[in-house]
């Protein structure tokens, strides 16, 4: 269900700049819909997790969930913030690699839930959350100091 989400979220946003109906409030109401569908997903590993899917303890899973959901959103939202300053933005090709990116996040996520591992998903999308966000702020700072 992730993945087929995922995919008619890409197929809404080709559609609507086919028929030159694209525009800041569709983008505006996208972007934030993407956020509370990624806080959903990761609340519903959590639950899933703590409903007997997964041995690690609940205190844990609770934590990882967390972790996850605010990753999921600063990844986006470090992306976003700099584009929005103006400040040169990170390679996303090379981050994408990371897994750290929407569409990443949601592919270790249905890989996870295939093999009945929410937790394991959490984790996943906690570690290429942060990665992708220490490498993407690393290099916007990096380019910025050398612009300076």
């Amino acid at each position: 269900m992730v993945q087929g989400a995922s995919v008619l979220d890409g197929v809404d946003g080709e559609t609507a700049r086919l028929l030159m109906r694209a525009g800041p409030r569709g983008a505006m109401l996208d972007g934030v819909l993407d956020r509370l569908g990624d806080a959903a997903v990761m609340g519903g590993l959590g639950v899933w997790a703590l409903g007997g899917g997964s041995a690690i303890s609940g205190g844990v899973v609770v934590w990882l969930t967390v972790a996850a959901t605010a990753g999921s959103l600063l990844s986006m939202a470090s992306k976003d913030r700099a584009a929005a300053l103006g400040l040169p933005g990170a390679p996303e090709r090379l981050l994408g690699y990371l897994l750290g990116g929407r569409d990443g996040r949601l592919l270790l996520v249905a890989v996870g839930s295939i093999l009945g591992r929410p937790a394991w998903a959490l984790i996943a999308v906690t570690v290429s959350s942060a990665l992708s966000l220490g490498l993407r702020l690393w290099l916007i700072r990096r380019s910025v100091s050398a612009t300076y």
